[in-house]
C-alpha cells in the first residue's frame, strides 16, 4: 500500500489544526434531534402497539404492549399518557359497574384504576397462571382467565384471590358476564364453560368444533353468542353455548375483537380490517381509515361511535357509516398534550 501524498497529509494537518482552534462544532454540524424530541412529546406514539381498550361511558382508556396507558375524557379528541412500572404489558381492560377500570397485565398482575383512568395501583396474581382475559362482574368481583384452564376471582379488588382449576392444560382466552348471574368462558380446544349463579359453579359444555382457538367471544343475551378465531372463523350459538354453527366471514381475516354496538355486531382484526354482521354472514366494514397491520382492541362510545386500536399507534374513533368521527390520533400529526 502506497503512503499518502504529502499534499493530502498537509491538508489533513491543516483541518485538524482548525478543528482544534474552533472546536468540533466548527468542523461538523451538530446532529438534529428535534424530530426525536417531538415524537417523544406526543401522547400516542408511532411505536405504540395497542392491545386493549375500554370505556365506562365517560372515559376511554387503551393499553399498549410496552406498558403505556392512554386515556381520554372528551371522546378521543385529546389523550393523556402514563407508563406503568416496568415490566408491564396491558393485554386487557374492563370497566366496572361503578365506573372504575381494571387492567390485566401479561406479567401476572392486575391494575386497579379510578373512574377517570388516571390513578392506578398494581395487584399481583397468585401462582404461575399466565393471564389472558379479565372481566369485572356486575357485583364488582374480578375474574381472570388464563393458562392451565384456570379461573381466578377476587371480591376485594385484587387483594386476595380464589382459584378454580379445571385440571386441563388449555388456555382460557375470554370471560364475559352476560348479566348478574350468567357468565361464559371460552378457550383453547373449543373449551366452553358457563355459569348461572354468578360464578359459584361452572358447567362444561360441549366444545366448539375443530379444536377451535377463540380470540374473542361476545354474547348479546343468555342464548346468542359469537366467537372468532384462527383463520377468520366465526361461530354462532343460539342455545347458550351448547351447540355452535360456523358463519361466513367474507373478509377472510381473523377477528381479534368482537364489539356489540346497539343492535350491531362488529369485528376488528387482521390487515386492519373490520367486519359487521349482516344476517348469518359478516361483511367487510369500510371504516375510512388507512389500515394498520391489524386492529386488536375496541370500545363502544355510544350508539354510533366506537374506538378502534391496534398496531403502529392506530387509535381512532369511527362511526357506524364508516366515516372517521374524530381524528383521535394521526401518527403524522402531533398529538395534544405531553407524554408523562
Amino acid at each position: 500500500m502506497k503512503p499518502p501524498r504529502p499534499s493530502i497529509v498537509r491538508g489533513l494537518s491543516t483541518l485538524l489544526l482548525l478543528c482544534g482552534l474552533q472546536g468540533l462544532s466548527g468542523c461538523m454540524q451538530a446532529p438534529d434531534f428535534s424530530a426525536v424530541k417531538a415524537e417523544r412529546q406526543k401522547t400516542v406514539l408511532r411505536s405504540d402497539t395497542f392491545q386493549s381498550a375500554s370505556s365506562n361511558g365517560r372515559v376511554l382508556v387503551a393499553g399498549t404492549a410496552s406498558g403505556a396507558l392512554v386515556s381520554s375524557a372528551d371522546a378521543g379528541r385529546s389523550w393523556s399518557r402514563q407508563r406503568f412500572a416496568s415490566p408491564s404489558s396491558v393485554i386487557a381492560l374492563s370497566a366496572c359497574a361503578d365506573g372504575s377500570f381494571v387492567g390485566l397485565d401479561f406479567y401476572r398482575k392486575v391494575w386497579i384504576g379510578d373512574a377517570a383512568g388516571q390513578q392506578w395501583s398494581a395487584r399481583p396474581l397468585p401462582g404461575k397462571t399466565n393471564p389472558m382475559a379479565i372481566a369485572c362482574a356486575p357485583d364488582g368481583r374480578l375474574w381472570v382467565a388464563g393458562s392451565h384452564t384456570t379461573l381466578l376471582s377476587s371480591a376485594d379488588r385484587g387483594q386476595t384471590w380464589e382459584a378454580k382449576d379445571f385440571d386441563e392444560d388449555a388456555l382460557l382466552t375470554t370471560v364475559q358476564f352476560i348479566d348478574d348471574q350468567h357468565a361464559i368462558v371460552t378457550g383453547e380446544f373449543g373449551t366452553v364453560l358457563t355459569s348461572a349463579d354468578a360464578g359459584k359453579t361452572w358447567v362444561r359444555q360441549a366444545p366448539i368444533p375443530g379444536d377451535f382457538y377463540p380470540y374473542a367471544t361476545v354474547f348479546t343475551d343468555r342464548l346468542n353468542g359469537w366467537s372468532s378465531g384462527l383463520g377468520g372463523v366465526i361461530w354462532h350459538t343460539a342455545d347458550g353455548g351448547k351447540t355452535w354453527r360456523a358463519q361466513d366471514n367474507r373478509a377472510g381475516a381473523p377477528m381479534y375483537t368482537l364489539l356489540r354496538q346497539g343492535d350491531e355486531l362488529y369485528g376488528l382484526g387482521g390487515g386492519g380490517l373490520m367486519v359487521v354482521k349482516r344476517g348469518d354472514a359478516w361483511e367487510r366494514f369500510e371504516h375510512g381509515l388507512v389500515p394498520p397491520a391489524y386492529l386488536a382492541a375496541g370500545a363502544v362510545l355510544d350508539a354510533r361511535s366506537m374506538l378502534v386500536a391496534g398496531s403502529a399507534g392506530a387509535l381512532h374513533v369511527v362511526t357506524a357509516p364508516g366515516q372517521i368521527a374524530l381524528a383521535a390520533h394521526d401518527p403524522h400529526v402531533p398529538s395534544q398534550g405531553a407524554a408523562r
